[in-house]
């Protein structure tokens, strides 16, 4: 028997995330779309995010699940385990547990990201851990270029 309590949302009917400089966000919509107080659901999420220009996420890293990225419109710096990758529209990511890794928008277009954590219900259950000194894994607040 299956404990989803709905099938459709709009991510109008869900609020953005109260997400900090202190876990590594500025300036980002963040809306946990499909989870377990959403929907019902018991073994993934979705979240969609905008990040206008400047906007990040900074280096963090996940313990309990993958985190699986799809871009919508706009690009972004993504960089995972020392190497960077610019995501575009229609790019996706598969970005393994335990692998540090942050986006930060450079440019003036808003960029738009969709993900999923495929193994917990929430986004609290990701076991996120935010690292202290993050010059180490090539990350400034600042976009590049200035």
């Amino acid at each position: 028997m299956s404990s989803v309590r709905r099938y459709l949302i709009s991510k109008d009917e869900v609020q953005p995330l109260d997400v900090g400089d202190e876990e590594g966000f500025r300036g980002v919509d963040s809306r946990l779309i499909v989870s377990d107080e959403t929907m019902g659901s018991g073994r993934a999420c979705l979240f969609r995010v905008i990040f206008p220009k400047g906007a990040y996420h900074g280096p963090h890293l996940h313990t309990e699940s993958d985190e699986l990225l799809y871009a919508l419109r706009g690009k972004a710096i993504q960089w995972v385990d020392g190497v960077e990758y610019i995501m575009t529209a229609g790019t996706a990511m598969l970005i393994p547990k335990n692998v540090v890794h942050w986006m930060r928008n450079d440019w003036n277009e808003e960029f738009e990201v969709i993900g999923v954590y495929p193994e917990v219900p929430n986004f609290s259950k990701t076991g996120q851990q935010v690292p202290s000194h993050w010059e180490r894994f090539g990350f400034t607040s600042r976009p590049s270029g200035e």
